[in-house]
């Protein structure tokens, strides 16, 4: 089970502060099925690379499989995948 609360992921510049996803709620049980879609910058890929552990969110909550994945270490997170 996937389970996203608030997830929020801001990128930095020195100039420009660009939230990518604002505040994303999500569920996703055992056996469902799920499609993204939205216009171009939506924040489509960093959704998926925050989901598939390949990138690391600014804030919230993300619950995979029971495991919060917030603060994990790369090999914990490559485990985890």
């Amino acid at each position: 089970m996937l389970t996203m609360k608030q997830v929020t992921k801001v990128y930095h510049t020195e100039q420009v502060e660009t939230h990518a996803l604002r505040e994303l709620d999500l569920v996703v049980k055992e056996g469902e099925f799920v499609a993204v879609t939205g216009p171009s910058g939506s924040g489509k890929t960093t959704f998926l690379n925050i989901a598939g552990l390949l990138e690391e969110f600014t804030g919230g909550d993300y619950i995979l499989d029971g495991v919060n994945v917030a603060g994990l270490s790369d090999n914990a997170r490559s485990r985890l995948r």
